[in-house]
């Protein structure tokens, strides 16, 4: 009978088998790697277009804070104009009422205050004497105080008369009249408050 070693056949295709194996092992490496290496590519390249809209919306964003920043410069500037307009417009208030008081004012004081030649005060030359004059004058937003000097109690009365007879001040008050004594004169020494009266509203009454 033929015996047959077949050892040596079966080391070889066992070595064949270890080889194939290790071939295998080899080539699945290496797709590996190159499917790490083709998704590492492609993710870089997907963080490069995301880095490139970040800084381009940077650029935007830093255009938009200087634009925002030009459009609070501007709002800054419009309400500080729109602040000296109203002030403007106040102190332009302010000055007709001044100008219209001080004219009624004088309108009221020349009216009347004065003497013909035929009155025992007037001049040797027959120049009318002027009965009653301020001392002092203020008014405060629409509270006025006049003080003053005048000839005798019925000068002072018609001037009061005559205040609230002009439609421009109500509350006429004469706080104290007293007696002065001015070159050898008996004259009067009064102190008057009254309250100035809108210019709308007393236009309205006319």
């Amino acid at each position: 009978m033929i015996r047959i070693n077949l050892l040596p056949y079966r080391a070889a295709r066992k070595k064949e088998n270890i080889r194939k194996q290790i071939s295998i092992f080899f080539f699945s490496f290496l797709v590996v790697v190159a499917i790490l290496l083709f998704y590492n590519m492609s993710l870089q390249k997907r963080i490069d277009v995301l880095n490139t809209k970040i800084a381009e919306n940077k650029k935007m964003l830093a255009k938009f804070e200087k634009q925002a920043k030009e459009v609070d410069r501007i709002k800054n500037a419009f309400n500080n104009l729109e602040k000296k307009t109203k002030v403007i417009k106040n102190l332009e208030t302010k000055r007709k009422d001044a100008v219209c008081l001080l004219d009624n004012m004088t309108k009221v004081v020349a009216e009347h205050t004065s003497i013909s030649g035929s009155d025992p005060l007037s001049d040797k030359d027959n120049t009318p004497v002027k009965r009653l004059w301020f001392t002092n004058f203020e008014a405060k937003g629409n509270n006025i105080g006049i003080n003053g000097i005048a000839m005798d109690n019925k000068t002072v009365a018609d001037f009061m008369t005559r205040l609230e007879n002009s439609k421009l001040y109500k509350n006429v008050n004469l706080r104290t009249l007293k007696q002065q004594k001015i070159t050898k004169l008996n004259l009067k020494s009064f102190d008057i408050t009254c309250t100035k009266i809108s210019l709308n509203k007393s236009e309205s009454k006319k």
